[in-house]
């Protein structure tokens, strides 16, 4: 995308940040401490987000919005800047594919965030895109025309739920 857009755009997501395997074990298990971590890290992640447009960036920001609760914190940390808000989709067979070359998720992570946490049902998206079996080019000239396009975002839609 940032080939394809007009202006330079940073480049922000949480995994950038430092969080996909990390070389502390738990003797519980890996990953054992992340259930302490998590809640402030994204905290955190999301006032971020906000402090570097306020510095004013422009951003491409790569995040999962697990929970309704981080859609409404967003909607409020982000309600003085010009959000589009994309929905990023793939198959089920897809999504497992893309864990396993990964290396860095278990694999059902995916799955388990889209059929048992509902991800994409927290309210709507500004632009949606089906990314299976498609070329990284021909989506971003997508998306880039459709963000041209934008209006106010479905983000700051008074009526969605928090």
């Amino acid at each position: 995308m940032q080939l394809e857009l007009d202006e330079p755009f940073l480049q922000f997501g949480s995994d950038l940040l430092g969080v996909g395997l990390p070389a502390r074990r738990d003797a519980d298990g890996p990953f054992q401490w992340w259930g302490n971590v998590r809640p402030r890290f994204f905290d955190g992640f999301h006032r971020c987000i906000a402090t570097l447009a306020t510095a004013g960036n422009d951003l491409i920001v790569d995040h999962v919005i697990e929970f309704p609760a981080w859609r409404a914190e967003l909607r409020g940390l982000l309600a003085p800047f010009d959000v589009f808000l994309v929905g990023v989709h793939c198959s089920l067979e897809e999504l497992a594919r893309r864990e396993r070359a990964r290396g860095d998720r278990w694999i059902g992570e995916g799955r388990s965030h889209v059929v048992d946490d509902g991800i994409h049902t927290f309210g709507p998206y500004d632009c949606e895109i089906d990314t299976t079996g498609r070329e990284p080019s021909e989506m971003a000239r997508e998306l880039v025309q459709r963000w041209k396009g934008r209006t106010v975002s479905v983000l700051f839609n008074e009526n969605l739920a928090s």
